[in-house]
């Protein structure tokens, strides 16, 4: 029989705090990815007049980078998450 200890409403928001933080910065760090590369890319194509392709090639680095360390982040978490593979 498993039996669970009652927390405080602040125990619990803190505990769910802790295992979503990681999340929470995914987004922000994904958008970054692709909106430097893409202003990197905008700006080497200004520089060598090669518009559209040193963008389009950005756009295609920083999307790549971006989702490599997305899954890579979330592979990380799921492996430390001491609730993964719980089905209820």
């Amino acid at each position: 029989m498993v039996t669970y200890q009652k927390k405080s409403f602040g125990e619990s928001l803190g505990e769910a705090y802790r295992q979503i933080g990681p999340f929470l910065n995914l987004g922000t760090e994904l958008a970054a990815s692709v909106g430097g590369m893409l202003f990197l890319g905008y700006l080497l194509d200004k520089q060598f007049g090669t518009s559209p392709w040193l963008l389009l090639a950005g756009a295609a680095i920083g999307l790549t980078g971006g989702f490599y360390n997305f899954f890579k982040t979330v592979q990380k978490i799921g492996k430390n998450n001491k609730f993964a593979g719980r089905t209820k």
